[in-house]
């Protein structure tokens, strides 16, 4: 597996069935935090280099990011061997990402955010358009919070009609420990959050039917400065399992990024380098 297409389906993929709270509210707020940094930064470009296994450069690979000069403005373009392309473009307001449209091979997809009044994510409306098969769907994500600021809940509607309700179990630290798709009162899926003791995510886990037991979908764990350094992906389907290894400069900024696969050995790398203003 080349790890260009490792990493792009890890970097810009955003799937519709996954974890929710994972991906509107702390996926979002990491978002939010990294686009301060690199505007901290006066970042006005940065260039990803894909390392195949050998650390030869792959070949056809393309990742440019370019931010707009007021910031309002991030745009995204990919290529990959075979002439695979994508353009993906962000909108920013007050710091906080707004719209998102990535487009892909004929297939369209927008994504817009809403907050309430206290900055949290109000709503999250995805639209897709397949202009080949002349398809067209929307899903709405409305969260719903406690006085606290916790989310309770979170209606998923998909073309008006076809609704899920996700419902929050929180732990004792008002963090959220359990979440659960329900359809006519009854769990269809339920994922399980847990934390360090600095309310760190270290763990992404559900129910494996095939092993009969929990098994983590993601495993995270972090260096001095509370990033990321490393985080294991864990296939539900098989005994497979990828590791990612990050580091970092001294502002923040990401600089690489390494995959191995169960066996510790090197699928390849993301080098980035960052230009200013």
């Amino acid at each position: 597996m080349r790890i260009t297409f490792v990493l792009l389906a890890c970097v810009f993929t955003l799937s519709a069935d996954c974890q929710y709270y994972f991906n509107d509210i702390i996926s979002t707020q990491s978002t939010n935090e990294q686009y301060k940094l690199l505007r901290a930064g006066r970042i006005k470009k940065i260039t990803g280099t894909s390392y195949e296994a050998d650390n030869s450069v792959s070949e056809g690979f393309l990742l440019e990011e370019e931010i707009s000069m007021d910031g309002k403005r991030v745009s995204v373009n990919t290529a990959v061997a075979g002439g695979k392309t994508s353009n993906t473009t962000y909108g920013y307001e007050l710091s906080r990402l707004k719209r998102s449209r990535a487009y892909s091979n004929g297939i369209e997809n927008r994504t817009e955010y809403q907050y309430n009044d206290k900055g949290k994510i109000q709503q999250v409306l995805l639209t897709t358009t397949d202009t080949a098969m002349k398809y067209s769907s929307v899903e709405a994500h409305d969260w719903v919070y406690n006085e606290n600021g916790e989310p309770v809940s979170m209606l998923r509607t998909k073309n008006r009609t076809d609704s899920t309700q996700i419902v929050f179990v929180r732990d004792e630290k008002g963090l959220v420990a359990e979440e659960h798709w329900k359809r006519k009162g009854k769990d269809i899926e339920v994922y399980y959050y847990y934390y360090d003791d600095a309310k760190r995510l270290t763990d992404i886990v559900r129910y494996n039917s095939r092993l009969k037991k929990l098994i983590p979908d993601f495993q995270y764990e972090y260096d001095a400065g509370n990033r990321v350094s490393r985080m294991t992906q864990i296939s539900l389907g098989s005994a497979n399992y990828f590791v990612w290894q990050y580091t970092y400069n001294d502002k923040g900024l990401k600089t690489s990024e390494t995959g191995f696969d169960k066996e510790k050995k090197m699928i390849g790398r993301m080098a980035y380098a960052y230009e200013n203003y």
